[in-house]
């Protein structure tokens, strides 16, 4: 009944639904509950709505009925249906089961409710594992990074979800030097005998990408290999992605190749960036064309690559073309990503006014990144009007954006407009926005080295002291 039920929903007129035919049993109403929130295929009928025709049947709840039930309530608009479901939880003595309270803790946290999220953690008198794990993982989400470290570090004991949580946290707030020394102490300390899995080693892989630790990368790799882990879809995903980031694009190509038929839309997409991000623009539209003949439909992610390759090799034709195809051909709304692609495509390409209209034309606000775009270009073509345009901006969506200042007060000292020079400097004085000094990460022996220009500068000074 169950694995029939999740393959495909049970129609509305299915005798179990039917008043003249009740089913008291409280399993199978669990398991048409379950059905419809795995679903994949859309469905008129919500989870709650089985749940009220259950009870019009007077078949009572139970304790499986609930964490079912309150997987569907993963967003902020369905924030007052799961607090009236914690109240049915409440009036049925279900609220101090384990596996109720962790699935509530879960349900406030995905609708935005911390506080919510935090009270039902503490009036739990004994917290389970998977109780931990909820409320550390609920202040990963939403960037509360020190929180969350102050939960896994009064764990009494951890699993391995608690360290994957904890690591991906850290990668997901940009502490990425920090996840790999925590996975580094998982290491050392045996974690309570939890050994990594995939989940594990994708996000410690993302960490060494977005760090460019190609050292590092390759060691993880290894320990994949040593470990005899399954280098399925999520982990390939992953190391394509790593090499991708760190320059070494013909091994990316490697792990995709070997990565066999089963590759999914992120890992076709991930591989496509990857090209795109080294100039390799042709290779990225083959990539595409031969993804589309295999069947895998693209998504917002893939056509980012797809219009950052046309970037990068100044194909502006093309580009128009992929940005129409990705609506009318795929489905595909552009976002705001999208946008800044073809924002960038028209400036490099000298084409700054129809850069212009496009933000102009924009459905969305522009954001920080359009509006660099649009500097970018209408800098490399000295076009001082538009420049000052999206300067302005920029400083208005970004008034610590130091930089922008200083830009802004070169393009009027260009213009002769020294009023206007003294009158940006006066404002950065005033908001007291000082340049922010270079950073540089360099990965020597395995080991990574942070240079700032200012400790640079002040050791150039010192030499001549």
């Amino acid at each position: 009944m169950q694995m029939r039920a999740s393959a495909k929903l049970i129609s509305s007129t299915h005798p179990t639904l039917h008043l003249s035919h009740p089913t008291p049993e409280s399993f199978v109403w669990n398991t048409l509950i379950r059905a419809h929130v795995q679903a994949t295929v859309p469905n008129p009928y919500s989870p709650l709505s089985v749940f009220l025709r259950m009870r019009l049947h007077g078949v009572v709840p139970d304790n499986r009925t609930f964490p079912f039930l309150l997987q569907s309530f993963g967003s902020l608009p369905y924030l007052q249906s799961g607090k009236q479901i914690h109240a049915q939880a409440f009036l049925f003595g279900f609220t101090h089961d384990p596996f109720v309270q962790t699935s509530l803790i879960h349900m406030y946290s995905s609708c935005g409710n911390l506080m919510l999220a935090r009270q039902v953690f503490d009036e739990i008198y004994e917290p389970d594992l998977p109780s931990w794990n909820s409320i550390m993982n609920a202040y990963s989400k939403v960037g509360l990074i020190g929180n969350a470290r102050d939960m896994f570090d009064k764990m009494p004991h951890r699993n391995v979800i608690s360290w994957s949580c904890m690591i991906k946290g850290y990668v997901m707030c940009g502490g990425y030097k920090e996840a790999l020394a925590l996975f580094r102490e998982m290491q050392m300390l045996d974690a309570d005998g939890a050994r990594p899995n995939e989940f594990t080693m994708s996000s410690v892989l993302l960490a060494c990408g977005r760090l460019g630790a190609l050292e590092h990368g390759k060691w993880v790799h290894a320990y994949i290999d040593k470990s005899g882990m399954e280098i399925d879809v999520i982990l390939g995903t992953a190391l394509v992605d790593m090499y991708a980031k760190c320059g070494s694009i013909e091994k990316a190509k490697w792990v995709f190749d070997n990565m066999g038929p089963s590759k999914d839309v992120m890992a076709w997409s991930s591989m496509i960036s990857g090209l795109a991000m080294h100039g390799l623009a042709t290779e990225c539209l083959e990539l595409f064309s031969e993804m589309v003949k295999c069947g895998v439909r693209p998504n917002a992610v893939t056509f980012v690559g797809v219009l950052c390759a046309c970037v990068h090799g100044g194909l502006v034709g093309e580009g128009k073309e992929y940005f129409r195809r990705m609506d009318e051909e795929f489905g595909v709304k552009p976002l705001i990503q999208h946008y800044g692609c073809i924002v960038d495509l028209y400036g490099r390409a000298g084409l700054v006014r129809e850069a212009l209209k496009v933000v102009q034309s924009m459905p969305m606000e522009p954001d920080v990144l359009i509006w660099g775009a649009l500097l970018s270009g209408s800098r490399m073509q000295k076009d001082i009007e538009t420049s000052e345009i999206a300067l302005k901006n920029l400083i208005q969506l970004d008034p610590t954006n130091s930089g922008a200042y200083v830009l802004l007060s070169n393009v009027y000292a260009k213009m002769g407009r020294w009023s206007e020079v003294t009158r940006v400097r006066d404002l950065m004085e005033e908001r007291e926005i000082k340049k922010v000094p270079g950073c540089s990460l360099v990965e020597v022996g395995g080991v990574l080295h942070e240079f700032l220009w200012a400790t640079i500068l002040i050791q150039k000074v010192e030499k001549y002291i």
